[in-house]
């Protein structure tokens, strides 16, 4: 069961009235382009669509949530705050891009919040939703789970530029 999204977000709709919208946003990602517009349109059966202004705390660090996000327009910020309240930008993330998976994968808090800088529209994908697709769209559900994997080593990666050379 998904928990109550925040009040400032205005529901769409279910995803599956935009699948072919949906798709063609798909289409400019890497791993999501291996999706076809049926299997595209079967995920939108597991989504609802929501939209909300800039400046808007999509998903807040130190939450646990039941969801993940892919943004569809606009952009937004993941910014991290530290123990003395001082936010870092950590890099932007486009249409297309997802946050909160490996949280809601892994039932953990989140490690920063995603903050729209622009009005966006995104999709939400619970993680009841997602073990649904697991057990009844295993093909599909695969193709998730290598999506998640490929954001997960990115993301590893990236931190790394940030470490000092191994000797």
């Amino acid at each position: 069961m998904l928990e109550p999204l925040p009040t400032q977000f205005e529901y769409l709709g279910s995803a599956q009235d935009y699948a072919t919208d949906i798709h063609e946003i798909f289409g400019g990602v890497p791993r999501l382009e291996q999706l076809d517009l049926a299997e595209t349109t079967l995920l939108c059966n597991f989504m609802a669509v929501y939209s909300t202004h800039k400046n808007t705390v999509l998903l807040e660090q130190g939450t646990m949530p039941s969801y993940m996000i892919i943004l569809l327009t606009g952009s937004a910020r993941v910014v991290r705050t530290d123990a003395d309240g001082r936010h870092h930008g950590l890099h932007d993330v486009m249409p297309g891009s997802t946050f909160g998976e490996l949280a809601m994968l892994e039932d953990t808090a989140l490690r920063a919040s995603c903050i729209s800088a622009e009005p966006v529209d995104f999709v939400v994908l619970s993680r009841d939703a997602f073990r649904d697709i697991l057990l009844t769209l295993p093909r599909l559900g695969n193709k998730l789970l290598l999506l998640f994997l490929h954001v997960a080593s990115q993301r590893l990666r990236h931190a790394e530029a940030f470490l000092p050379p191994s000797d």
